[in-house]
């Protein structure tokens, strides 16, 4: 099976591979045999990037789906094109395996591929990010199949929390004419996201763009993060990070906010055992990015996503405080 891309990487002269910096947006799709995104993987344009997303996910002779869900997978600082495709490959493949039968689409945002060069890459995640609405959202927005309503949904680990904040923000503030206001996806999620704590209060305005056009943002977190300490966020903003400590305790969260506190499960997991779990899948620091190798937290991330029973409901999670309370403990144990 193909993957597909929306990559946002420049070229580098003279070879078929990405850079670093800010580029034109390329549309790719990556034979399965193919493990790193090249520009020769690049295909006509957005229509027919569309169309083949489609036709895979509609394969001939089976029955058409009553509806597609797409989900974007934004990756975080300091990942090349190769592990953000092993990554989003993983994510479909789990997903998949517990049911949902999505789509998974990459977002591919300019990084350094250094852990050293965070303020570059925040840098890059800026100038990139209004493009993950108007040269991804907002095509399948628009794009019109016949009895199969497609369903969008955004998932961002770390650094990809900025990028879809600030994807969204950009958009409503350029009022750009070419695209209409009332757009809206279905679920977003953030795991270890690298945002500001504080920007989730009730009164602050940051985050007003994102709850405006989603149905639900559930927030991973686990005090356990070691990449996410104050004193690893290079002094661009020291403030606790929402994927360290979760959504503010001293003010009303906003209805469609959902707090997962993934900390009891992180702990419950033997270190040999995270560190395996990782290993086999992808490379990454354990502590950020072990969400990637847990089946529980796929579990819930799966019943997330499909969006059929309730957040009280979930099986692999358990409410905390007043009955009705966002706020949940992702299950220690199988």
């Amino acid at each position: 099976m193909n993957s597909f891309i929306l990559c946002t990487r420049d070229k580098v002269v003279g070879e078929d591979k990405f850079g670093s910096g800010h580029g034109s947006v390329s549309y790719l799709r990556i034979p399965e045999k193919d493990n790193v995104p090249r520009p020769s993987h690049k295909i006509g344009g957005v229509r027919q990037w569309l169309d083949d997303i489609v036709n895979q996910a509609n394969t001939p002779g089976m029955t058409p789906a009553s509806k597609l869900d797409i989900v974007f997978f934004v990756h975080g600082y300091n990942n090349s094109p190769e592990e953000s495709l092993t990554r989003q490959r993983l994510v479909e493949k789990e997903l998949k395996d517990r049911g949902f039968k999505c789509m998974v689409v990459g977002f591919d945002w300019p990084t350094a591929g250094s852990a050293l060069l965070y303020a570059y890459d925040r840098f890059e995640a800026q100038n990139a990010a209004y493009l993950l609405v108007k040269a991804g959202i907002i095509p399948f927005v628009n794009y019109t199949l016949k009895d199969c309503p497609i369903n969008i949904h955004v998932m961002a680990h770390s650094m990809g929390g900025f990028v879809v904040r600030e994807a969204f923000r950009a958009v409503d503030k350029g009022r750009n004419s070419e695209l209409a206001n009332d757009w809206r996806i279905g679920q977003v999620v953030l795991f270890a996201a690298d945002l500001s704590s504080d920007c989730f209060s009730l009164d602050n305005t940051e985050m007003v763009s994102v709850f405006n056009h989603c149905g639900r943002l559930t927030n991973y977190f686990s005090g356990h993060d070691e990449a996410l300490a104050v004193s690893n966020v290079k002094n661009i903003d020291i403030s606790s990070r929402v994927g360290r400590v979760g959504m503010p305790i001293h003010t009303p969260a906003h209805e469609k906010a959902v707090d997962v506190d993934c900390g009891p499960r992180y702990v419950a997991i033997p270190e040999d055992e995270r560190k395996e779990n990782l290993k086999k899948v992808i490379n990454g620091m354990v502590s950020h990015s072990w969400y990637l190798g847990d089946p529980i937290w796929y579990d819930d991330l799966a019943y997330t996503l499909k969006g059929k029973i309730d957040r009280n409901s979930i099986p692999s999670r358990t409410g905390v405080g007043n009955v009705g309370s966002n706020d949940f403990v992702l299950n220690p144990n199988a």
